[in-house]
């Protein structure tokens, strides 16, 4: 799953990965982003790609409102029902620079900052609704799809966020996308486009903010995780 990511990239650059998409947003970098939060969302409506401030964390239709979705999995949403029709209707990226896991139990359960060994995240999601059941307003909210691990990310976590490459960024928007070009991109990015570290345990606080949280403490222990010597993304 993903619980906790950052979105710290500037502007400027999310301009240059992202040529075609309107940033009309004075966008604050952010390093502990937190369900129900506000996330930047790109998608596509007609011929314009335009980036916009949504909630993290979608309801069910006529169900549990209380119930907030932040990750629904890609097999559900190949599947029928409510998840379809978003996959069909109302798809999104997520922009990110990296994303946290804890490894190991207990006392020794610290967290891991997963980042891209170049360029940005893209996490593919899906736009739905939120309402707030004490003043019955709805607002556009987003969930983002996981699937199972890639050998990296294996060694900590059962599942992952989807992670598509910038040749899956227009399919993934383009509206004319049918489920035979969708399906192949519900699943693990290669394990070479990422890289792990150990984070600051002020991560498991959503109150903490800041570039330090990605540096580990002075009393980390290294975290047994595979050795990789692998390419960077292209």
């Amino acid at each position: 799953m993903c619980g906790r990511y950052g979105m710290s990239v500037s502007t400027p650059r999310l301009s240059e990965r992202f040529p075609h998409v309107d940033f009309p947003l004075t966008i604050e970098p952010r390093y502990n982003i937190a369900p129900t939060q506000d996330v930047l969302a790109i998608r596509r409506v007609g011929d314009a790609t335009s980036a916009e401030l949504v909630r993290w964390g979608i309801e069910l239709p006529a169900a549990d409102g209380s119930r907030s979705l932040i990750n629904v999995r890609s097999e559900t949403a190949l599947g029928s029902g409510f998840f379809r029709k978003l996959l069909d209707q109302d798809r999104v990226l997520l922009p990110a620079s990296h994303f946290y896991e804890w490894a190991g139990s207990g006392r020794a359960r610290r967290p891991l900052a997963i980042l891209p060994r170049d360029g940005v995240l893209a996490f593919a999601g899906l736009r739905g609704r939120w309402t707030d059941q004490r003043t019955g307003r709805s607002v556009p909210a987003v969930t983002i799809l996981t699937c199972a691990p890639n050998d990296l990310i294996r060694s900590f976590h059962d599942r992952m966020p989807v992670i598509l490459d910038p040749a899956g960024w227009e399919v993934w928007l383009d509206p004319r996308s049918g489920f035979d070009q969708l399906a192949p991109l519900l699943t693990a990015c290669p394990a070479e486009w990422l890289e792990t570290r150990p984070a600051s345990r002020l991560v498991n606080d959503a109150q903490h903010e800041g570039p330090e949280l990605l540096e580990p403490p002075g009393d980390t222990e290294p975290v047994q995780l595979p050795l990789l010597d692998l390419p960077l993304w292209p």
